[in-house]
């Protein structure tokens, strides 16, 4: 099963005065039990500001032993913007299907952090038992980390699903076969 994974960095959650002039993606890499160089592939759009990612491993599954039960993709994104800004992850939103049995779980979680910065900023979402079908979460997290001012570190976005219980399956992908994870970047002129 393919997912698609869109980072769109460019959206903005303050004022237009507060938003670099131009803002792109310089650098990506990943890595992660549900991604790697031999089952996903990514794509930069032509003005170096939208990234696509099709993953083929973010299933998690309790009928595939310890290590089945987690996938994670770690992705390091390299920014480039001018001087006179900082950012933060501001806000997430995850789709997937689960489909959980009695007395099992899974969840969905996104995490963040900005190289050279101390602390990572999490949301979490757990799916209860008995539930089959799509599921859509968008969350704010806490803007508790910034990047340093006229610095232009790299943001470092890992997603992951995991599932615990009988019998279990998560995955980063819905019946249509995308998984969209969007980012809004919230910016603060400094």
């Amino acid at each position: 099963m393919a997912a698609l994974l869109l980072v769109a960095v460019v959206c903005v959650a303050v004022p237009a005065r507060a938003q670099p002039p131009l803002v792109t993606i310089d650098s990506v890499t990943f890595t992660g039990s549900g991604c790697n160089w031999g089952n996903t592939n990514y794509v930069l759009s032509n003005d170096y500001k939208v990234l696509t990612v099709m993953f083929g491993g973010m299933i998690a599954t309790t009928d595939s032993g310890l290590a089945g039960k987690r996938k994670n993709c770690q992705i390091s994104l390299g920014l480039k913007y001018p001087d006179g800004f900082s950012f933060t992850l501001g806000k997430v939103t995850g789709r997937g299907f689960a489909d959980i049995g009695n007395s099992s779980t899974g969840t969905y979680q996104t995490s963040y952090y900005i190289s050279g910065q101390t602390g990572t900023s999490y949301a979490t979402r757990t799916i209860q038992g008995k539930f089959t079908g799509n599921y859509e979460f968008t969350d704010i997290l806490p803007r508790i980390i910034w990047s340093n001012c006229n610095n232009a570190p790299n943001l470092n976005i890992n997603s992951e699903v995991r599932v615990d219980g009988k019998k279990a399956v998560m995955t980063l992908d819905s019946s249509d076969q995308k998984f969209k994870l969007l980012f809004s970047i919230d910016w603060l002129a400094c």
